[in-house]
């Protein structure tokens, strides 16, 4: 078999695995384009596709309450051969909103991977919709996971086109905090510092909360999956962009509070750089040698925060990711000259459907370590929970 472990010493940035048949462990990960969809308030769902393509959004809507939002149109192979594809957007889109029996905004249309393949007109589909509905928004998403290696996932493109009701406002000097699926509260930085102007989370808003979003200032995301569609709304809107990726790396978390500091004209106040080193040395003596293992999806920065622990004497042994990311050059070329027997294990390499180290004694970090550690003991976060900054080390 196929070597798929592999030290840090030995891996290659930024692709330490050869991975080609991909393997999907049962395990709750991330947020699907359901949910993630599901943010935008008084909107609803669409999917156009066969009916086993189905089964996965159609299971997300129900678990997540959210059903009466989620419509379907569904594709047999006459309705390929009959060629009136757009026809049957069209019209299964319109009898969708028609039978809406709630006060409706916008409509999020998902076309799958036949539309490109039958060289569909989506622009003529979605002409005809906006003329039939003038008081509805449509948000050209896609499911298209077959082209998801080349361009833009469906997710990264739903995260663009999901504010497109978003128009420009008059100033009110705010900051929308976008392009996550998790808040930003007690346990980030970012609260502090904007904490004297209007902060604007999309997680619960109503509508009208919503539109607010285009009188704000200045957009920031932390999260690598949402920058594309954070930086499109900022271009539109003509708004300021940051991107602070969450690092636990003192002088980088600096860089980016003065950043940010600068940017809304406040004097950057210290950093609780003393109180994250006593925290530290608190959990230290609790966990003692207690094996860690931290995965990409619990946290977004994983070699930032093994880095971090290993400094400080924990006993962090294996790091899942399929990829490293750019922001991680500096803590990957890190932890290959001081650590170079930290173990890189993939995710969706396809021989880990049978790679399981069943150990109840270790603490996993993220929701993927804990499935291939098979370990009860484990932080249950996506998208590092919301965490930035000191305050995300002392969360």
């Amino acid at each position: 078999m196929e070597k798929i472990a592999l030290s840090i010493g030995e891996a290659s940035y930024p692709e330490p695995f050869s991975i080609g048949l991909e393997y999907n462990p049962p395990v709750h990960v991330t947020w699907n384009i359901v949910h993630i969809g599901m943010q935008v308030p008084d909107s609803m769902q669409v999917y156009i596709c066969a009916t086993n393509c189905m089964r996965g959004v159609i299971m997300t809507a129900y678990e997540m309450g959210a059903e009466d939002r989620f419509a379907c149109v569904t594709l047999e192979e006459s309705d390929i051969l009959r060629g009136d594809m757009e026809k049957q957007i069209i019209d299964g889109v319109s009898e969708s909103i028609r039978r809406y029996d709630k006060p409706l905004k916008a409509v999020i249309v998902f076309p799958v991977c036949i539309h490109k393949v039958l060289s569909t007109d989506l622009n003529y589909v979605y002409k005809t919709l906006r003329a039939r509905f003038p008081d509805l928004i449509f948000m050209e998403a896609y499911m298209d996971p077959l082209s998801q290696k080349e361009g833009l996932p469906p997710d990264q493109r739903l995260r663009a086109v999901m504010y497109d009701g978003v128009q420009p406002l008059k100033c009110d000097g705010g900051v929308n905090l976008l392009g996550s699926e998790v808040v930003h509260d007690c346990y980030s930085d970012l609260c502090d510092l904007i904490k004297n102007r209007p902060l604007r989370q999309l997680q619960g808003m109503r509508y009208s909360d919503y539109l607010q979003l285009g009188a704000s200032t200045l957009n920031i995301c932390t999260y690598s999956g949402g920058d594309y569609g954070i930086q499109a709304l900022s271009k539109r809107l003509n708004q300021d962009y940051l991107y602070l990726s969450s690092s636990f790396d003192y002088e980088e978390i600096d860089q980016r509070r003065t950043l940010l500091c600068e940017r809304l004209g406040i004097s950057a106040p210290e950093g609780e750089k003393e109180a994250c080193e006593e925290a530290l040395a608190a959990l230290k003596g609790l966990l003692q040698d207690i094996e860690i293992v931290i995965d990409y999806v619990g946290i977004t920065r994983p070699l930032s925060l093994a880095r971090l622990l290993l400094d400080h004497g924990f006993h962090v042994t294996q790091v899942y990711l399929d990829t490293i990311f750019t922001e991680e050059k500096k803590d990957f070329d890190y932890l290959q000259a001081h650590y170079p027997h930290l173990t890189l294990l993939p995710t969706i390499h396809s021989h880990m459907r049978v790679y399981q180290n069943k150990d109840p004694q270790v603490l996993a970090i993220g929701p993927k370590a804990a499935y291939f550690r098979k370990t009860p003991h484990f932080v249950n976060m996506i998208e590092n929970g919301g965490l930035w900054g000191y305050k995300g080390i002392l969360g």
